[in-house]
């Protein structure tokens, strides 16, 4: 059921944080025991607690939200180890299919053992780490610190305000700062060559995208389409230049495998054509980037005036 509009914004915002802990622990068992996606389902919801928290931290003392935020964050790395192999796994299963009809077969599946067979294993043995990390005494104080600071929250003044007025002028905030920086990044071609550049752009769009959905869904759906279109900009920014970076990080990857093999005496004019085929892949995603900011813009300007 939805918190009422007359709530206060710290009790609000401690709601939201308790749903997304809630799927935190439904998760976690499925990813220690690396179980499709799962990984990712648990890595996208500490994205989300580290989000709202950051869009949303004048409502609590700083310093122990940001205790929060960094304790999350080093387990965020912890299953981005093992998450960014998937990613690579599954972008090179692509970029093979796609692969010139005429490689020859035992090329490709030199190929295939390097960039998928090889990244299985590494994967294997980076998720029994993982799970290895979340047996030990620190990520069980890492989950007794959230169950504290959900339970007794070190709220701020601001947060005794009502609900609607105080969560929807902070997200406002968060939509100018996401403007101002993709704004920034000048044209595409310009942007092309700054891959940082656009990570942190990436990352504002996330980062609205959930301080948007936490407003606008169960347990605190507080506002309009409007709020919607804001989340949405947002996911369309992250996405185009997620999909972006995904390819350059494959390209290098390819091209670091290519010089192991070279030194190897192997052959590596398909891992070049794979490379080359990732970069142009990396700068056709970034042709959507003009509407896309476009588009974030315009929810910004019309929550603004709402």
């Amino acid at each position: 059921m939805a918190v009422p509009h007359t709530l206060d914004a710290g009790s609000a915002i401690v709601a939201a944080l308790r749903a997304i802990a809630e799927e935190l622990d439904a998760l976690e068992p499925a990813a220690l025991a690396d179980e499709p996606d799962a990984v990712h389902q648990l890595r996208t919801r500490v994205r989300r607690l580290r989000s709202i928290l950051a869009a949303f931290g004048p409502l609590f003392d700083p310093s122990v939200a940001e205790r929060i935020r960094r304790r999350y964050r080093e387990f965020g790395s912890e299953l981005g180890t093992v998450r960014d192999i998937e990613v690579r796994v599954h972008v090179a299963e692509r970029a093979l299919d796609e692969a010139p009809d005429d490689s020859a077969p035992d090329m490709l599946a030199a190929v295939r053992s390097r960039l998928v067979d090889a990244e299985l294993e590494a994967h294997r043995l980076a998720h029994a780490r993982f799970a290895a990390r979340q047996r030990m005494s620190r990520a069980a104080a890492r989950r007794r610190m959230l169950a504290d600071f959900l339970d007794t929250p070190p709220l701020s003044p601001r947060a005794a305000g009502r609900a609607d007025e105080v969560l929807g002028a902070l997200l406002e905030q968060e939509a100018k700062r996401t403007v101002g920086r993709a704004d920034r990044l000048g044209s595409p071609s310009d942007a092309d060559s700054d891959i940082e550049a656009l990570h942190a752009v990436r990352k504002a769009g996330r980062r609205l995208r959930y301080a948007a959905e936490a407003v606008t869904r169960e347990p605190l759906a507080l506002f309009d389409e409007r709020a919607a279109a804001l989340a949405e900009a947002g996911e369309d920014l992250h996405d185009v230049l997620g999909d972006h970076r995904d390819e350059v990080l494959f390209a290098e990857h390819v091209r670091r495998s290519a010089a192991h093999a070279a030194h190897r005496g192997e052959p590596v004019a398909l891992l070049g054509l794979l490379a080359d085929s990732a970069d142009r892949r990396a700068t056709e995603r970034l042709h959507g980037l003009g509407h896309v900011r476009a588009k974030l813009r315009r929810a910004a300007k019309e929550w603004a005036s709402r």
